[in-house]
């Protein structure tokens, strides 16, 4: 196998990949990549153009080349990605996370700041690769935390990604739109969810390194059902979540209002329609009324 540069494969990337992805976007690919095989900054990869890359290494370049003209999203090459400084262990079998549910998890520190240190108990329906629920734990460390989610692949990275970050949760499989939301022994403070929500009809405006690769079953929704999972999680916090308890969606930003008006329609209160950083509606909060007064003795007989 030839010798070749820095420069050598950069002008590779940018030849194979030009069409699919813009200059920046190759640059960024290269600079990750440098990083994990060579352990280099990206000011060590731009000061380097004419050094010479070790065959050993040039075949690892040139594996993750082909992968990427494939459209394959270079945290499933790597098998990895980061999340709030923290690494996890990705696959096809999961989503990789976005930045939108980063600021999810900083929404629910920043509202619950008084719980940082106290217990408490969180349920992360549809955990995927455990990314939130992982998240939460570590800022909340004296929570009781649950994931739950239909796909026993993704419950088994989602173990290994608790193991790795030296989090301790209580992982389960659970379908919920198949099981009925009876209440369970104990009650639950805090609900959030990150749900298929993508309609169907939005496939074709996606890029290929997503429908092509990621889970199918944890994003689409059917155009004439998309609050399917909305509907069935807020039936089970009606019966499972403590009064008052506190409820957490990401959301697909054209059914913001639809869903405020859902929830307050089902006994919530304190409904928030939450923009990401972009400007879209992407978060809605809201609490689980407090429960009525037990006013039973009004109808006791006398003795």
């Amino acid at each position: 196998m030839p010798m070749k540069t820095v420069k050598n494969i950069i002008d590779d990337y940018k030849a194979k990949l030009n069409g699919s992805y813009g200059e920046r976007e190759v640059m960024q690919f290269v600079y990750i990549l440098f990083n994990e095989y060579l352990s280099w900054s990206k000011t060590q990869v731009n000061y380097a153009w004419n050094e010479e890359i070790p065959e050993n290494h040039l075949i690892l370049f040139n594996t993750a080349l082909a992968e990427l003209v494939k459209n394959k999203p270079i945290q499933y090459i790597l098998g990895k990605t980061w999340f709030n400084k923290h690494e996890y262990v990705v696959s096809s079998n999961v989503l990789i996370p976005r930045p939108e549910t980063e600021e999810l998890c900083q929404l629910i520190q920043n509202e619950n700041i008084h719980r940082q240190y106290q217990e408490f108990s969180i349920l992360d329906i549809g955990t995927g690769s455990g990314i939130i629920a992982i998240d939460l734990k570590l800022r909340f460390p004296y929570a009781k935390v649950k994931a739950v989610d239909i796909s026993t692949q993704a419950l088994s990275i989602a173990r290994r990604n608790a193991e790795k970050n030296n989090c301790i949760i209580d992982f389960q499989y659970f379908d919920i739109l198949a099981q009925p939301p009876a209440s369970g022994s104990e009650k639950i403070d805090l609900i959030v969810s990150n749900p298929p929500y993508v309609l169907e009809s939005e496939r074709s405006l996606m890029h290929p390194n997503v429908f092509c690769f990621e889970p199918s079953q944890a994003l689409f929704v059917p155009d004439n059902n998309p609050l399917i999972f909305y509907t069935a999680i807020t039936a089970f916090a009606l019966t499972n979540l403590s009064r008052p308890g506190n409820l957490y969606f990401e959301i697909n930003e054209r059914f913001g209002k639809e869903l405020r008006s859902f929830l307050l329609g089902k006994g919530f209160e304190k409904i928030e329609v939450i923009k990401d950083i972009h400007g879209k509606d992407r978060f809605i909060k809201a609490d689980l009324k407090p429960a009525l007064d037990d006013t039973s003795y009004w109808y006791a007989e006398k003795a």
